[in-house]
């Protein structure tokens, strides 16, 4: 219902001609969301504003229509390309957009590595199975500490929201995932030495026909293999991993959409959603089998893998984009990944602040 009452970006709505439209949205978000203070040097703002848009907006069209008389179909006759539907047509030139310019290829990648690592690290997997896992390992209630990890995630994520534009994208993941990986690696360790197997014919005695006097056999019999004191050593390892994620991969790559220019934004961002959930359907199915057939350590090792390769990958090719303009991101990217750019421009912005400060 709240959807109702969020209004449409000024971007959109300037493309659609709605300009004015464009500039009470602007007022309300400068004047933080009042109706009142709209002054001169405010409505000032707002018209620099929508005028950036506008010549944002026609440069992307006058390069989308040199592009597109450039991939014009070859070998197509006038009539049929007259005749094919639009919706084909435009999918095709942006499909040679985002694939073709080098800029725009490497947000792409960027933004699916982001979303894959986002799943491949195993957070979902813990999810949906953690009050299994606590049920294993011998808490008698394990919803309770399933409900803490969830509490956890969404707490942490408020804190990321609060320190995403203050620490940057970049250094927010490359401080978080060790910590991730810190957590796994104690789950693996801890999982060492907790028991996993069904209790034998003998624990089950003449209860093999009863389902809810096995169940029980079966719950009390692993209670009784595991020491309770490794299996609480999983629940604050758990917290770190949880609390980690949330800071860094759980918030950063859904910021995809300042990577792409408008004119590919909805297809960059659909793929790369695509391949978040892509990954989430692989982690759903195959965290069972890992559990049955590495072991529950071998699993979560396998997991802090994925996180460390994941760092090396944002070492790599992530760019800093904390307080760039849309502008400045395309640039970036349009000779290489810019990382060690994108962090000079951080580092002068950061002068110029400190500068500001002190004068």
């Amino acid at each position: 219902m709240t959807l109702i009452f969020l209004p449409e970006t000024p971007r959109w709505l300037v493309k659609a001609g709605r300009k004015e439209e464009a500039k009470r949205v602007l007022m309300r978000i400068y004047c933080g969301g009042g109706g009142g203070g709209g002054g001169r040097d405010i409505r000032g703002i707002v018209d620099e504003v929508v005028r950036g848009i506008e010549k944002e907006i026609f440069e992307e069209e006058e390069a989308g229509g040199s592009r597109k008389r450039r991939n014009r179909m070859p070998g197509l006759l006038e009539t049929e390309y007259i005749s094919t539907p639009k919706w084909v047509l435009d999918l095709r030139d942006t499909g040679s957009e985002i694939f073709g310019v080098g800029g725009n290829r490497r947000a792409l990648i960027i933004a699916c590595m982001l979303q894959g690592f986002q799943q491949l690290c195993g957070f979902n997997s813990l999810m949906y199975f953690s009050a299994t896992i606590f049920a294993n390992v011998g808490f008698q209630s394990p919803t309770l500490p399933a409900l803490s990890i969830a509490v956890t995630n969404f707490l942490f994520t408020l804190v990321a929201y609060k320190l995403i534009d203050r620490i940057g994208r970049r250094r927010i993941l490359l401080l978080s995932i060790p910590f991730m990986i810190v957590g796994l690696l104690l789950c693996a360790f801890a999982f060492a030495f907790v028991d996993f197997s069904p209790p034998s014919s003998s624990d089950l005695g003449q209860n093999k026909s009863n389902a809810l006097s096995r169940s029980f056999i079966t719950l009390t019999t692993r209670i009784i293999k595991n020491p309770i004191s490794w299996s609480i050593l999983l629940l604050p390892s758990l917290l770190l991993y949880v609390s980690a994620y949330a800071l860094g991969l759980g918030n950063v790559p859904w910021q995809q959409s300042e990577l792409f220019p408008f004119s590919v934004r909805s297809l960059g961002s659909g793929l790369a959603t695509a391949t978040n959930w892509g990954s989430n359907f692989v982690i759903g199915l195959t965290f069972l089998p890992l559990m049955q057939g590495m072991g529950a350590s071998g699993t979560f090792v396998l997991y802090a893998v994925v996180c460390c390769v994941g760092w090396l990958v944002v070492r790599r090719i992530y760019p800093e984009t904390m307080g760039l303009g849309l502008e400045e991101v395309g640039g970036l990217l349009e000779g290489g990944w810019g990382v060690e750019e994108s962090l000079r421009r951080v580092e002068e912005r950061r002068r110029e602040i400190q500068g500001g400060g002190e004068g």
